[in-house]
């Protein structure tokens, strides 16, 4: 485990070009210094790497399946004001081992979270962290306050009919060249396909980071961990009826359309699941639309810790 300090004066003259911070507590801008804590958390079979910041109750930011932990850098810095925030790497990916034997990313967040000597947790998962975040839900029921899926995946979907499975089939069709350029080592060409397809909405600053961000995780084209990855059985599809977890969908207008009908599915099976689409968004909507995002956010938060309250 490492501690470092971050002048506040720098985070804020950095990260309020990115992000509104009138969503979070005028208070909460006398803190002068930001700690951050750092280090690796041992699980069955590797180490995972994990940062977290900030004090209160518990956000967990599990990130998408081509990229890593920075991609919440924003989110991370912004709801710390508020909240004792969670980010890492899932195996495979960023600075956490490679999986070299049978694993389940629930089990591994799981042990994050023993690490760290945390009962329960709000789930924030983009894309393969939403399905992190999904099979968690259903598996520790108990240890899971708030579910936040976001343009998520789903163990074991089944899809809403013929109309999204022609699209799955079209965009399936339109990645078939991004295995040639997995099987001949054509890095730079497979990550653009991922990123046209997944990041067609972000501004060029953050396309470039994306870029930079997958590049770096490139090696999970060739040494996919999906391979080894054991879910939860049941499924969690079948499953979604017993969820009673506060539970709110995101979605981008501009995401791929057959996730768009994914997600209408997914909320239909979630017993009082809110879902908001948000407009302008693509795949990665906490990059494409950080403002839109965080406000959705924490207005879920605030109102469900209300009810709860009341």
């Amino acid at each position: 485990m490492a501690l470092t300090s971050v002048p506040w004066v720098e985070v804020r003259e950095t990260c309020t070009k990115f992000a509104d911070f009138s969503l979070i507590d005028t208070v909460a801008f006398d803190a002068l210094w930001i700690v951050v804590e750092t280090g690796y958390a041992e699980v069955d079979g590797g180490r995972l790497y994990y940062e977290t910041r900030g004090k209160g109750p518990v956000l967990v930011l599990i990130h998408a399946g081509f990229l890593d932990s920075r991609m919440w850098d924003t989110q991370f810095e912004l709801f710390s004001e508020n909240y004792r925030v969670i980010r890492y790497d899932v195996r495979g990916f960023g600075r956490s081992d490679i999986a070299r034997t049978k694993f389940s990313d629930f089990k591994d967040l799981r042990g994050i979270l023993d690490h760290l000597r945390v009962k329960t947790a709000s789930l924030i998962g983009v894309s393969n962290g939403g399905r992190i975040a999904s099979d968690f839900a259903v598996e520790y029921p108990s240890m899971v306050d708030h579910l936040v899926l976001v343009s998520p995946g789903m163990s074991g979907y089944k899809s809403s009919g013929p109309e999204e499975e022609k699209l799955w089939e079209e965009f399936d069709k339109q990645m078939k060249p991004q295995e040639d350029a997995d099987r001949e080592g054509r890095a730079a060409d497979a990550v653009e396909m991922d990123v046209n397809a997944w990041a067609s909405a972000q501004t060029p600053a953050d396309r470039e980071r994306i870029t930079k961000i997958a590049m770096d995780n490139f090696h999970v084209h060739v040494d996919n961990p999906w391979k080894l990855q054991v879910p939860p059985e049941p499924r969690t599809w079948q499953r979604l009826s017993q969820i009673r977890i506060p539970t709110l969908l995101i979605i981008g207008d501009r995401d791929v359309p057959a996730q768009i009908l994914m997600v209408d599915n997914i909320h239909t099976h979630i017993p009082g699941s809110k879902k908001v689409l948000i407009q302008g968004a693509d795949h990665i909507v906490n990059m494409s639309k950080p403002n839109e995002f965080n406000r959705t956010l924490l207005e879920f938060l605030k109102q469900q810790t209300q009810e709860i309250q009341a």
